[in-house]
């Protein structure tokens, strides 16, 4: 067993480094408390695109860039969430064309987000549908050879400057009355959407928003026909490794309070010596850097097991709930370590325990990730 990167993805993460420090933090901090504009968001992706991470996941015949799912989990723990999301969201559209594509959206579209002209997002939640997508209420009706698309899509990543919208929509009911799922491909430059940015308590600088769909005209060869009627199957295929990507997003932030909470504790003084000597500070700063490195290992061995074509349902979920949870608990002791000053903005500890609550939700919230581990463990679902 080898828990170390190898020499090219240790190269690759301190380019990444390099990049954060020189280029993508001073942009970040031109715009502390609000979402990135898209002029931003363009330069971001430019210094990013040559580090192929919006292709890190694809098939090299597809214009993968070969780094694969720890490559991607590398960029994720290295890169500020809000810079990451955007060529993590470009990535999983991309997956979903190549996984459920027609030839024709493989042709017309996938090449343009593969060369980074083009961002793009994925909308699958609504304002009453979370962790049971086939509660989806977005309508897809066919009229001559357009579908009409109606519908609420809310939690859409990147969706403010999104160029192409992966949309989950129902096509009709089964024999349950459950919605049949099918994914659409819109062009929002041909079929325009209405966004309506989200005001959350963490995470501000992302490109979050709420996606309205009235009477949303796409063309019939935008249906994703490979997946007509069982969207669960390219949506599964990217949550299998994207929920230690996303669970990796949060171990930054808590690598980042550590590292503060470790600073601080060795330059504030009381009682006439630094609080790093005294037991109870240094029991947080322990708990701390075994629940990070405890998460790391969890995550990587689950993006391990994707890159060598096993299919990690529990161990990702294991990795996302525990990375998720073990984020909070770091970000909150960083916050106790700092005292009084913690709850400051003065420091950078609120931010990061802000920040981690809101990345516990995406890709499943962490009470949906241990129902999957418990139907991995017994068989048994607990919900369906």
């Amino acid at each position: 067993m080898d828990f170390q990167f190898s020499e090219e993805q240790r190269l690759f993460k301190e380019t990444l480094e390099r990049l954060v420090s020189d280029k993508i933090e001073p942009l970040l901090a031109s715009y502390p408390e609000e979402p990135l504009p898209r002029d931003v968001c363009v330069k971001i992706r430019e210094i990013l695109l040559p580090m192929g991470i919006h292709t890190a996941r694809l098939p090299l015949e597809h214009g993968g860039s070969g780094l694969g799912a720890v490559g991607m989990g590398i960029a994720a723990e290295t890169i500020p969430y809000e810079a990451f999301e955007l060529l993590m969201c470009m990535e999983v559209v991309a997956m979903r064309i190549c996984m459920g594509g027609s030839d024709l959206l493989r042709s017309k579209y996938l090449p343009r987000i593969v060369s980074g002209e083009r961002f793009s997002a994925s909308g699958t939640s609504e304002p009453d549908t979370g962790s049971d997508p086939r509660g989806v209420k977005t309508k897809a009706v066919l009229k001559g050879d357009r579908y009409i698309l109606d519908g609420t899509k809310i939690w859409v990543s990147a969706g403010s400057v999104a160029d192409y919208l992966l949309v989950v929509a129902a096509t009709g009911k089964d024999a349950q009355g459950k919605s049949i799922l099918t994914p659409f491909l819109v062009d929002v430059a041909e079929s325009p959407v209405l966004t309506k940015p989200l005001n959350m308590m963490g995470i501000r600088q992302a490109q979050v928003c709420e996606i309205i769909l009235e009477g949303v005209s796409v063309p019939k060869e935008n249906i994703f026909l490979e997946a007509a009627g069982h969207a669960h199957r390219i949506l599964t295929g990217t949550w299998l490794s994207q929920r230690s990507v996303e669970a990796l997003c949060s171990i930054r932030l808590a690598q980042k309070a550590y590292a503060a909470a470790l600073q601080y504790s060795l330059q504030r003084q009381q009682f006439g010596k630094p609080i790093a000597s005294f037991q109870l500070v240094q029991n947080m700063l322990v708990e701390m850097r075994t629940l990070i490195d405890c998460s790391k290992l969890l995550c990587y061995r689950a993006l391990s097991m994707f890159d060598q074509g096993r299919r990690p349902d529990a161990e990702s979920s294991m990795a996302k709930y525990y990375s998720c949870e073990a984020a909070l608990r770091v970000t909150n002791l960083a916050v106790q370590v700092h005292g009084a000053f913690g709850i400051t903005r003065e420091f950078p500890v609120e931010k990061y325990y802000r920040d981690a609550r809101v990345l516990s939700f995406p890709d499943g919230t962490i009470e949906i990730q241990k129902l999957i581990v418990g139907r991995e463990l017994t068989g048994i679902r607990a919900f369906t």
